[in-house]
């Protein structure tokens, strides 16, 4: 009876160790690759519009839609254009896309008035041009 009861409690703490509930996600944010190009936009106001417009557009897109891995935008007011497109892996949870997506988001933007950025880590890639 005794070993039956250890047994038991054995199983017990084995699937509460195997139970995903509370497991942490991995949204791979290491940076493999970041460039800008060396040419300036045009209308820097004009640019800066038609690029936030585009990264809102790609986000919204990954999060209204749970099972995309893969958004284009573009937003083309005025002289600078801007196209771009996002990719995470497609094993990613949506949750740690859109976290991939943020942080390669934040870090095209320190690309300042440059008509071409991307970045790629380990878990996604946001590249835009405005060409």
């Amino acid at each position: 009876m005794v070993q039956l009861k250890l047994v038991a409690l054995t199983l017990l703490v084995l699937w509460s160790w195997w139970n995903f509930e509370g497991a942490v996600g991995d949204p791979q944010t290491l940076i493999l690759k970041f460039e800008c190009s060396v040419v300036s936009v045009h209308d820097s106001a004009n640019f800066f519009q038609n690029l936030n417009a585009s990264l809102a557009n790609l986000k919204s897109q990954l999060v209204s839609n749970q099972s995309k891995h893969f958004v284009t935008a573009q937003s083309t007011t005025g002289t600078d254009p801007v196209y771009a497109m996002f990719q995470c892996r497609n094993y990613l949870s949506n949750t740690d896309c859109v976290t991939c997506f943020a942080v390669a988001a934040a870090t095209v933007r320190n690309c300042s008035t440059m008509n071409t950025a991307r970045a790629i880590y380990d878990g996604c890639i946001l590249r835009y041009t405005s060409i």
